[in-house]
């Protein structure tokens, strides 16, 4: 799955840049196209296990292939951040701000740490608590990245934008929602604490 989403990713990526052109606007436009592939495989690792809280045996397979999806999307991201380095080699000044840099970079920080911490060697150096504790505010962290990128107006700029952000905007918002009330269903169920939100 690792070597198939990275191809994905590395598809949309020269696909974009020979439609568009290496340049300045055509490496913008890579960069959406390959973060929308990118969250995909990020909010199946997100909210499979949640789904399947909250809705049983029909969503147990996504569950249990959620480090696959999440490894999936580290891959993916690495063709994401390729372009982030091509972005700053074809541009004359700096073409996003440092607050925009130190916002994303916060975020590749905490995908970072989850990767480290889904190896059993690394994650045993932790408590149990304290394991999950950083997984959880690592993903959510990311989710948070993923919905202030996609939070804006899809209404401007015709139905292109909208088709461009509005279904992303919604999963954004969806995922956070579902590992809530699935958290709170097994805090019901289970009478404990669980780290899902």
């Amino acid at each position: 799955m690792i070597a198939w989403a990275a191809g994905v990713a590395l598809i949309l990526a020269f696909g974009t840049l020979l439609l568009l052109g290496a340049g300045k606007s055509g490496t913008f436009m890579a960069l959406r196209v390959t973060a929308r592939w990118c969250f995909l495989l990020f909010w199946l690792a997100y909210a499979g296990r949640p789904l399947a809280i909250l809705f049983g045996p029909a969503f147990e397979g996504l569950a249990r292939r959620g480090r696959d999806f999440g490894f999936a999307f580290v891959a993916s991201l690495l063709v994401h951040l390729g372009l982030v380095v091509w972005l700053f080699a074809v541009s004359v000044g700096p073409p996003v701000s440092a607050k925009t840099l130190i916002f994303f970079g916060i975020a590749l920080f905490w995908v970072c740490v989850v990767v480290v911490l889904s190896f059993a060697r690394v994650s045993k150096l932790f408590a149990p608590t304290a394991t999950r504790v950083l997984r959880s505010i690592g993903m959510n962290y990311v989710a948070f990245a993923f919905l202030a990128d996609f939070d804006k107006n899809p209404l401007r700029g015709g139905f292109g934008t909208f088709i461009g952000y509005a279904p992303f905007l919604a999963l954004a918002v969806a995922g956070p929602a579902v590992r809530i009330l699935a958290a709170g269903l097994s805090f019901r169920r289970k009478g404990k604490e669980v780290f899902l939100f």
